[in-house]
């Protein structure tokens, strides 16, 4: 089985496959602008105290094994603002016109130096003309060039900073790494001066500009929802039983790279049968049977932004009677959550509605006596915000929803081998996700395109694969 599958994926054929985003250029050419940066840069200077200085450092590369480093993700905070996804880079922004290094602005960054050596190991690095050239910066430094005495922190009121809970600093480093020698620097001179880092109004700040989607933004969100759906449907086309969850996470990610993603946007979930009821399951082992569900939570991440959904499909492509009843249940919950998804309404209208729903049809099946044990087979929230990161920066709570927010809407029922109901309905794991983006007008469902009713799953379940 193991070796077919491996046959398959190298077939030519494949290539047939619907692509979602054709790439005609040499190298891809639709990354956020330097203008979309530079304006959130603007849109951050603008909300800043007087008398503060903004601090963002990029993100660590991360040791995997021995010699060999993760992958590098930058900080998406530091991604935002500048766009650059090299290490070792500090941006400092401030609400008045400083002088360092012998230039004056609002916006100066640290990157690291070329270096023939290590370039021919990881590939280019910009420097400083490539940054100036490629990013529209004024102002750049070497990062070697950041010191104590870049610039007299006492004459700002307040840093507004996340550094300290990004887990940038090395106490003890393989090597020589400016990223948290400059991380040093900074923290102490906070301590030096004793300066107040404004945590809440940094986050406060980032939370309103992250949280309301730029045109830009959206069109990046569209391609990485547009992505995942075509894995979701490759896998209702292909899966069947003697699959394992593994060869159907293969086919879901096969669809995300051959269309431009870089990565999943996270671990990929395909839970069969009791796995479906994990919420968090990444182990993707089993081997499906006649009769299982096969609850996918698997999204494309596409130039930094992710989307995130999740189909549950039966294996063999026919949902039981049971199955369907808790399926369907899910749906009108879901059905329900997104119609309040609109301007004006509370962002926690999603979650009532949506457990309101499915709280009424777990007690008229007997399968929960009242609201707190239907809650046991509901137990996570219906929304998060979506975008730089898969859990993104947004509104809370009884606050509204604004035109260009985006977020998911994701009920899901878990009835776990041994719950305290008919045991006709354990192991049935559901979870319908979709991805939101308020309008002016509503909103709009930017992962439609993947089946949602139990009639559309099962009429793409029989379409050809290209993987059997």
């Amino acid at each position: 089985m193991k070796k077919l599958w491996l046959l398959l994926l190298l077939l030519p054929n494949l290539a047939s496959a619907q692509q979602t985003n054709i790439q005609t250029t040499e190298y891809p050419n639709d990354y956020l602008s330097p203008e979309f940066h530079a304006g959130r840069r603007a849109a951050f200077k603008e909300k800043m105290p007087a008398k503060s200085v903004g601090i963002f450092f990029a993100s660590q590369v991360r040791l995997r094994n021995d010699d060999v480093d993760y992958q590098y993700a930058q900080s998406k905070n530091f991604y935002y603002f500048t766009g650059l996804e090299e290490p070792n880079s500090l941006l400092l922004l401030f609400k008045e016109p400083t002088t360092i290094l012998g230039k004056t602005g609002t916006e100066f960054i640290f990157v690291q130096n070329r270096d023939p050596q290590r370039e021919m190991w990881n590939g280019k690095i910009l420097g400083v003309e490539g940054v100036t050239n490629r990013y529209k910066f004024s102002n750049v430094f070497l990062n070697k060039d950041f010191t104590s005495n870049t610039f007299n922190i006492n004459d700002y009121d307040s840093v507004l900073t996340a550094f300290r809970s990004e887990d940038i600093f090395q106490t003890y480093p393989r090597t020589r790494d400016e990223l948290s020698r400059m991380a040093g620097v900074v923290d102490s001179l906070i301590k030096q001066y004793k300066k107040p880092i404004a945590a809440r109004t940094t986050a406060q700040i980032l939370t309103a500009l992250r949280g309301i989607k730029q045109p830009e933004e959206i069109a990046i969100l569209e391609k990485a929802a547009a992505i995942s759906v075509e894995g979701h449907n490759e896998v209702m086309k292909a899966v069947k039983p003697g699959m394992t969850e593994y060869q159907a996470q293969a086919i879901m990610e096969y669809a995300f790279k051959r269309n431009g993603s870089e990565y999943p946007g996270y671990p990929s979930i395909n839970g069969a049968a009791e796995n479906a009821c994990v919420l968090h399951y990444v182990t993707n082992l089993k081997l499906m049977k006649n009769g299982d569900l096969l609850l996918s939570d698997c999204a494309a991440e596409y130039h930094g932004y992710t989307a995130d959904v999740t189909r549950t499909v039966p294996v063999n492509g026919k949902f039981s009677p049971e199955q369907k009843i808790i399926y369907e249940l899910v749906l009108a919950a879901q059905d329900s959550a997104i119609a309040v998804c609109k301007p004006g309404m509370p962002y926690s209208g999603s979650d009532a509605t949506a457990r309101r729903v499915i709280n009424r049809g777990l007690i008229a099946l007997g399968i929960a006596a009242n609201d707190m044990e239907a809650r046991r087979y509901f137990p996570h929230g219906t929304s998060h915000h979506l975008g730089l990161d898969v859990h993104d920066l947004g509104i809370r709570g009884n606050m509204p929803f604004e035109p260009g927010m985006y977020l998911t809407v994701e009920p899901g029922i878990y009835i776990p081998p041994g719950s305290k109901c008919d045991p006709k309905w354990w192991s049935i794991g559901v979870r319908i996700e979709d991805d939101i983006l308020i309008t002016k007008d509503g909103n709009r469902n930017l992962s439609a395109g993947a089946p949602r009713t139990v009639a559309e799953i099962e009429k793409l379940a029989k379409a050809k694969s290209i993987f059997n």
